[in-house]
């Protein structure tokens, strides 16, 4: 594993930021984003993606809950690097202009269900654009807990087979894959 030691530069906080430590200060460890900042420059992270290890400063607030610190207090994070994300949000926009050019609306269109469920979006659930990380294109609309369940396990059909494999030791259902890709349970 990689180490880099790149001394963060104190950002600019915002009102939300600061909100979050108030509002939860009986949680929190810290007084201040500022506080938590300077602790964060000699704490080591590694990314998910790069596998880089680097300071807790480079990484994001990840800020998906309405829940702004873990269980111990401290800030969560977002688990890839703040290059590495970049580097996705760089690929989404590509995806983005790619399929505007196909005449493929970034929001989802009435009425749309989720490509992965089949379910209508809800409150607290919505549809997202998804797209391929790799490729730089778009797949479907995923409702959020698809979206982010299939990236917890590394949003490729490796990771997806690995859980499915879990799962069936003890299922142990016949699994095969039909002539256009599909995969279906016998």
């Amino acid at each position: 594993m990689e180490t880099t030691t790149v001394t963060c530069e104190m950002p600019a906080f915002t009102s939300k930021e600061r909100e979050n430590y108030a509002r939860q200060q009986d949680k929190c460890k810290f007084k201040s984003p500022e506080e938590e900042y300077a602790w964060a420059q000699s704490q080591p992270k590694s990314c998910s993606k790069c596998l880089v290890e680097k300071k807790i400063c480079d990484f994001n607030g990840n800020t998906s809950g309405t829940d702004a610190f873990d269980k111990n207090g401290y800030r969560l994070r977002r688990p890839e690097c703040n290059e590495c994300t970049k580097l996705v949000s760089r690929g989404k926009s590509q995806a983005k202009k790619v399929a505007k050019e196909m005449g493929i609306s970034y929001v989802p269109p009435e009425g749309t269900v989720c490509a992965n469920c089949n379910k209508l979006p809800s409150d607290g659930n919505g549809l997202v654009f998804d797209h391929c990380h790799e490729m730089n294109i778009f797949r479907g609309y995923l409702c959020n807990s698809c979206n982010r369940s299939i990236g917890v396990l590394g949003d490729d059909v490796h990771g997806l087979i690995q859980a499915l494999n879990y799962l069936n030791k003890t299922k142990k259902v016949k699994i095969v894959q039909n002539e256009d890709g599909t995969i279906v349970i016998l």
